[in-house]
């Protein structure tokens, strides 16, 4: 069959180029069904505290347009009812002339606690300027609304709203409806640029024939496109993600602090400002030392602080993204052309939510994947060259700098001294006695580095890591249970999964059973196909080591429960060891080139795409709300102050590091106040806490007597000089 000419190409090329246009403009007519809507809903604290409403009881709410619009439905946000209530909740609006716009009622049983539930739609416009009231009504229930700032609702919504007898705003929402119909395109996602795609891949069949044109994309791989270019596109699409996802997650949407990530941000704002290791040194007390973590994570965000002018948290954010980068370009240098296939497990559930977090374990990891590297490499190399030994010990104590747990490298480099030894005496290979003494000098000089540092702390903090890590009292079963559920998770966590509903509603044998046929089958595998002292086989052990002494080091110590956080930097070893056994199992360049391809556009379309919508549609960022919630709540506390029984928002200790904590007994007096707080200028306690006190008559009266001289209505807090 004669091919067709030029101008048969051309004009079959023109119609499918009228084609595409033809179906850009389906896509972009309206469906007539109904106009596009946007749920505007205000951001909910996730430490909430309430707005309650008891049965029989109503709350007004004044609602100001902030501008014209078209409101469809509105949402609520409950805690305190019963999924079998007999409750009724009822709402009206009204106009500022008392005159009925809308009314619903919405049954106690309807309520999905602590979600957005819908309650109907009062479909009409809402004019700038112009005031309406919403009365909501319990009969037969106590419902509570989650209270918000009022502030950042007031920007998130087309109103302004104010709450009868309060100062916070309320989880209320709405949707509005625009004005544009709603389209085909916005219906059917992707479907203009699929359109393109398929119109483009047409006329290249055209042009050049089907024959061709799959002939060309199969020798894509062969000419080497794909495992060189494509392995650093998908590490850059990678990284960008991630970047994305931290800043979503840790700032936009929501602010990861635990009482250890404000613990090393106080910190880092204190070195920042020259105090080095005195976290209390804004605050006045040179005498706080830091020691119940490592120095290194906060002495890294302090730089970071110092370099861009940041505020601590968005510098521990920018950290986070370097640090990712940084673990990038340490697999790219490793694995070469293959580093796609190692990055792809960075997307480990656990891991992203140690990326969003301020904590110590993203550069723990780093250094612990150094640390196999460096090991490995003194392992393999045949000449004993002094460079490999000191990364070895550098990359041990970097270890032990960012997390006190890292000393347990110490213990992986002594079970490999043990092997060379056992292969030196018994074994057919004739080990290096060389190594076996570098290694042991090794250990010894950088493991005594991480004494004198404990030493240094004991000095200082009269503890060597700050706090006493004895034994408290454990329930074993329920740390055996939390134990499973945490190996649980981590296998479905390498998936980028949560576990499934019904596997987490399993029994604990079944749960047990999962776990112990997984790692069977993992065992298994590794040993069919791992090589001694193989890089493979260096980070699995490594993993297997910390796994091991961290179960059995928790059975005997007082800190958290099993969970992601403990768990995911070991995990991420065994995965990169087990990767590398995969990876050789997937011999033929054409599949490794379709998986390849097929993760760059899932971690583009479905990660850096979604994230960037993320970006787009959030006007304030949680981060600021919840700083705006911390500014109302330090309004009146003066530079340099003690808080007496504070009931601060824990995460906000590194937010005001001029102000400390403090508490007051009967034996006290305002002479040994004075003494214990010398770094600070006045003590603050919340006025109801100062009445209560100078009323119960058991403080003494230098304290009693200071209360009321400085007790003021209205203020919120009792300032007393010091």
């Amino acid at each position: 069959m004669r091919a067709p000419g030029k101008v048969t190409k051309a004009f079959l090329c023109v119609l499918v180029v009228v084609f595409t246009c033809l179906v850009q403009v389906v896509l972009g007519r309206q469906t007539g069904l109904l106009n596009k809507s946007e749920d505007v809903r205000p951001p909910l604290f996730d430490t909430p505290s309430y707005v309650e409403l008891f049965d029989g009881d109503t709350l007004e709410l004044e609602l100001t347009g902030k501008e014209n619009c078209h409101l469809g439905s509105l949402s609520v946000v409950l805690v305190n009812t019963d999924s079998k209530g007999k409750g009724i909740i009822s709402f009206l609006l009204a106009d500022a002339s008392g005159s009925e716009i809308w009314s619903a009622d919405m049954d106690e049983s309807a309520v999905s606690v602590g979600e957005w539930v819908n309650i109907g739609s009062p479909d009409f416009y809402l004019e700038k300027g112009k005031s309406y009231r919403l009365s909501i009504t319990a009969k037969g229930c106590s419902p509570y609304f989650i209270k918000t700032q009022i502030d950042a609702t007031n920007k998130v919504l087309p109103f302004y709203e104010k709450v009868a007898g309060s100062d916070n705003g309320i989880s209320l929402g709405t949707s509005v409806i625009s004005d544009k119909p709603l389209t085909y395109a916005d219906i059917f996602y992707y479907s203009r640029i699929i359109a393109v795609i398929v119109g483009a891949a047409v006329i290249c069949f055209i042009v050049f024939g089907y024959g061709k044109s799959i002939r060309a994309l199969r020798s894509i791989p062969e000419l080497g496109i794909i495992e060189t270019a494509g392995n650093d596109a998908f590490l850059c699409v990678l990284f960008v993600t991630l970047c994305l996802s931290i800043w979503v997650n840790g700032y936009l949407e929501g602010i990861n602090i635990s009482a250890d990530s404000a613990g090393y941000l106080r910190e880092a704002v204190n070195m920042a400002a020259g105090n080095g290791f005195h976290y209390d040194g804004i605050a006045g007390y040179g005498n706080t030392w830091f020691a119940n973590w490592p120095i290194l994570y906060p002495a890294m965000i302090a730089l970071v602080m110092k370099m861009t002018g940041l505020e601590v948290y968005v510098a521990s954010k920018v950290l986070s993204m370097i640090l990712v980068g940084a673990l990038i370009i340490i697999l790219r240098v490793t694995y070469k052309k293959d580093a796609w296939f190692y990055a792809l497990f960075m997307t480990n559930l656990g891991l992203m939510y140690l990326y969003w977090y301020s904590w110590s374990e993203l550069p723990f990891i780093i250094f612990m994947v150094l640390f196999v590297l460096s090991l490995h490499r003194v392992l393999e190399a045949k000449e004993n060259r002094a460079v490999n030994y000191v990364f070895l010990g550098i990359s041990a104590f970097l270890c032990f700098l960012t997390r006190y747990f890292g000393i347990f490298t110490y213990f992986v480099i002594g079970l490999y001294i043990l092997v060379l030894l056992f292969d030196k005496l018994f074994g057919s290979n004739k080990g290096d006695l060389r190594k076996v003494f570098f290694m042991t000098i090794t250990a010894f000089v950088s493991g005594v580095m991480c004494i004198l540092y404990l030493v240094n702390n004991k000095i200082q903090n009269g503890m060597p890591s700050g706090v006493s890590r004895s034994m408290w009292w454990d329930d074993y079963q329920s740390l055996t249970n939390d134990l499973v559920k945490a190996l649980l998770a981590e296998i479905f966590n390498i998936f980028h999964t949560e576990v499934p509903a019904y596997i987490v509603g399993l029994s604990y044998g079944k749960s047990v059973l999962i776990v112990f046929l997984f790692i069977l089958v993992l065992a298994f595998f590794v040993f069919e196909n791992v090589r001694r002292l193989s890089r493979e086989s260096v980070f699995i052990t490594t993993g297997v080591v910390y796994y091991l002494m961290f179960i059995v080091i928790r059975y005997f110590s007082s800190m958290d429960t099993f969970y992601y956080r403990f768990f995911a930097p070991a995990t991420f070893l065994i995965t990169l060891g087990t990767a590398g056994l995969i990876y050789d199992k997937i011999r033929a360049k054409r599949v490794r080139g379709a998986i390849l391809i097929a993760v760059t556009l899932f971690v583009g379309i479905f990660g850096c795409s979604n994230y960037a919508e993320h970006i787009r549609t959030n006007t304030l960022a949680y981060y600021d709300i919840v700083k705006m919630s911390w500014d109302e709540d330090y309004a009146e506390i003066p530079d340099r102050s003690v808080v007496i029984f504070s009931t601060f928002d824990y995460r906000s200790q590194y937010y005001r590091p001029d102000v400390v904590e403090g508490t007051i007994s009967p034996e006290d007096s305002m002479d040994t106040l004075r003494e214990r707080y010398s770094g600070s200028d006045q003590m603050c306690i919340l006025s109801s806490d100062a009445a209560a006190m100078a009323d119960a008559g058991i403080y003494d009266e230098s304290i009693n007597s200071a209360i009321r001289d400085n007790l003021s209505e209205g203020k919120k807090y009792c300032i007393i000089s010091f």
